[in-house]
């Protein structure tokens, strides 16, 4: 057992309840223990810190405060394996040993705090100090991701304005996807012009050119514009249907004004309008 200074009960007593029972540890000169894996510890460090709180408390002056921890620490030990009786007789004897140390008004408020306490619950005190406890944890490490840096609440916008921006995107990016795949369709099919002419001119190379007659040769550069307007006329077909598909999007830009302007009451005012005539 290690007694506790008058300078030490002082700065326990003075300090937060966490700080307190850390810089009780270090005074009592007890090894760093879990107290999560191992309760023993945490309780009996409870049990001296609740009760120099409780002298302090009181008003005892501070030698009296050290001599209760001093009082607390031994009864604690000295009824370790000891039946309820027994318990008392030793209550009864360190009560003999402490009168001529602490004057009775202050020795009764202590054996009062006691009664209310330790020996309440005496059966799990025992349990806990003469119990040996089988320890079964499994422990998992986990990675903890720190959320990503909060922006500023200055630079923060109204819910429904990020809403209109978020939508507005989400129109020009899909007005950029179809101009990339009209891009991508022309060049396609321009390749496709290219591989069939190719292969035309390929077949006209195993012809006698002397033998070609003259409707022959009509049918020749008929069937070489005809590829290549069936080629210009897909894409001129995509090309149209991908206009009209960007101009749908800019008109969805235009009309979907900004929220709270004037524009925004009355289209919302119009659609509820629209909507309760659909109704009737």
């Amino acid at each position: 057992m290690s007694s506790l200074k008058v300078s030490d009960v002082k700065q326990v007593a003075r300090l937060q309840k966490e700080a307190g029972r850390c810089n009780l540890v270090k005074l009592l000169k007890w090894e760093d223990f879990d107290e999560e894996k191992d309760l023993k510890p945490g309780i009996l460090l409870d049990y001296l810190y609740n009760a120099i709180i409780f002298a302090a408390g009181k008003g005892f002056p501070w030698p009296s405060v050290a001599l209760a921890a001093q009082f607390s620490e031994e009864l604690l030990f000295e009824t370790e394996g000891k039946t309820m009786q027994e318990a008392l007789r030793k209550l009864r004897n360190k009560c003999n040993q402490y009168q001529c140390k602490l004057n009775l008004s202050r020795l009764q408020q202590l054996v009062n705090y006691f009664f209310g306490t330790f020996f309440r619950h005496y059966r799990l005190y025992q349990f806990v100090l003469c119990e040996a406890r089988e320890i079964d944890q499994i422990t998992h490490n986990l990675e903890v991701h720190i959320p990503p840096d909060i922006p500023p609440l200055k630079d923060g916008i109204d819910t429904e304005l990020w809403k209109h921006q978020q939508y507005m995107t989400e129109l020009s990016m899909a007005e950029a996807q179809l101009q990339a795949d009209m891009s991508a369709f022309r060049e396609n099919m321009q390749l496709k012009n290219e591989q069939e002419l190719e292969k035309f001119y390929e077949d006209l190379k195993f012809q006698d050119k002397e033998m070609i007659e003259r409707a022959n040769l009509e049918k020749v550069v008929k069937n070489a514009h005809d590829i290549q307007i069936m080629v210009t006329s897909e894409i001129l077909q995509k090309e149209i249907e991908t206009a009209f598909q960007i101009l749908d999007l800019k008109i969805q830009k235009t009309a979907t004004a900004l929220p709270g302007s004037k524009s925004s009451r009355s289209f919302t005012k119009e659609m509820k309008t629209k909507r309760m005539s659909i109704k009737k």
